[in-house]
Order: C-alpha cells, then structure tokens, then sequence
C-alpha cells in the first residue's frame, strides 16, 4: 500500500515538474520591428519593456491576419512565446 502511493506521488511530481517547463509568457503590446519577413518581431509593452521573439512558419500559430508577412509595425498584439520563439500571435486591430 505505501510503496503504491509513493509511486503515485513520484510520477505526478515527475509530471508536474515537467509541466512547468512547457508554459509560455504572454506579453502584451505594439510591434516595433519587424524583421526578416516577419521571422521576428519586436514588442514593446506599456511598461515600456522590449521583447523579441522569432515566428515560425510551421510552429507558431497566427490570429487577426492572414501570415507572418502581413505583421507591421504599429500593430497591437498579444504573443504567447516560450524562450523567444513565439507560439501563438495574435493581432487586434
């Protein structure tokens, strides 16, 4: 009985602590530059920070405009990036 719930323990610590390591930041603000196509975009927050990441074309998922070469500077966005490399980008207008 206790060694079975100490197996249960050690893989749901295993699986939490790997779980961890998948969760992207999410950084809210205004395209700045845009570079190599659209490969990699600048963000600038309200707090004034800077955040560059790369766009992928097969890895990062893109809402509000048709690809990575119809992002511009100006645009508002939210991306969702883990060690920047973007996962998600999203464009409001």
């Amino acid at each position: 009985m206790l060694k079975g719930a100490l197996s249960f323990l050690a893989t749901a610590l295993l699986t939490l602590s790997l779980t961890g390591s998948v969760v992207a930041e999410e950084v809210k603000g205004t395209i700045t530059k845009v570079g190599n196509g659209g490969r990699e975009i600048t963000v600038k927050t309200k707090g004034d920070k800077e955040v560059t990441v790369k766009i992928s074309g097969s890895r990062t998922t893109i809402d509000g405009v048709k690809s990575r070469s119809a992002l511009k500077e100006g645009q508002s966005v939210t991306v969702d990036h883990d060690k920047g490399e973007a996962k998600k980008v999203m464009v409001t207008k």
